[in-house]
């Protein structure tokens, strides 16, 4: 068994996030796997997974250029607070090789979304819509578009929650045409 594709067909090359290999991505029919060196070290330690799975593996680190594109958008839809340094570094080198990820991580699945980078997703079905988020008090319910630990108005928890700028985009992923 081999990663598919949203078409359906064997993908041949890909960049892969801690997920695929810890939710054991069958990397039989893949020629080229890359991923980065913070995923690296996000698996190692892991027990029975090792980088060796892959034989045709590539670890290289993206550039500085497109883990800034990726920084902006994940402002833009508020996934900033949801993607880790490796979810960044990862992104950022699909987005700059013109390659589809493997991921199961929704917050990754929403910004290669946002960027047009198609994903590939091991055991979970995967995300549908492109979401944006929002931040809103607990206490006095004021909304904000960054993510902050607490109200500057009442001092209270802000929470994430989706916010209005992404609804209407529902769109199968492998409908998407954009």
């Amino acid at each position: 068994m081999c990663a598919k594709g949203i078409d359906g067909n064997a993908v041949k090359t890909a960049v892969a996030d801690a997920s695929a290999f810890i939710q054991g991505l069958p990397f039989g029919g893949i020629l080229k796997l890359y991923t980065t060196p913070l995923v690296e070290k996000e698996i190692e330690g892991l027990k029975g997974i090792g980088l060796q799975v892959a034989a045709n593996l590539i670890v290289m680190s993206p550039a500085e250029e497109s883990i800034k594109i990726v920084r902006e958008s994940a402002k833009t839809t508020g996934d900033d607070a949801r993607v880790s340094e490796a979810d960044i570094e990862v992104l950022a080198l699909a987005l700059e090789l013109h390659l589809p990820i493997i991921t199961d991580d929704y917050s990754i699945q929403n910004l290669a979304w946002h960027l047009k980078v198609d994903f590939i997703t091991v055991r979970e079905r995967g995300i549908v819509e492109e979401v944006h988020w929002t931040y809103r008090c607990r206490g006095c319910h004021k909304t904000f578009d960054k993510k902050l630990d607490d109200c500057p108005v009442c001092g209270s928890e802000v929470r994430s929650y989706r916010g209005h700028k992404g609804a209407g985009v529902k769109k199968a992923k492998n409908e998407r045409k954009d």
